[in-house]
């Protein structure tokens, strides 16, 4: 009986936290990032959807923007989280125009 009081109470505070960090603004459906001249509409909601809103996946729980956004940091949380899953483009051409 001990042993299953702290099973439930850990499993509460686990989807209390899950829930304090996510957003009440959800924000946009399509966010345009932009590099320089090149610009790529990125599916937003598509990707909290497939995260299941635990969005501290890509974000900081105190700051909802991916801080210092550039070619390195897009390139490791973006192709890494595509190769993890096997889900996603993880070459150039799949995000890059010519």
């Amino acid at each position: 009986m001990k042993y299953l009081a702290i099973v439930i109470v850990l499993a509460l505070g686990a989807g209390s936290a899950a829930n304090a960090e996510t957003p009440k603004d959800v924000g946009p459906e399509v966010i345009n990032l932009k590099m320089g001249v090149m610009q790529l509409a990125f599916k937003h909601r598509k990707h909290q959807q497939a995260q299941n809103s635990e969005c501290f996946h890509c974000h900081k729980p105190d700051k909802w923007k991916i801080d210092k956004w550039s070619k390195e940091v897009a390139h490791e949380l973006c192709i890494s989280c595509h190769d993890l899953n096997d889900k996603g483009p993880v070459e150039c051409k799949g995000c890059h125009a010519k």
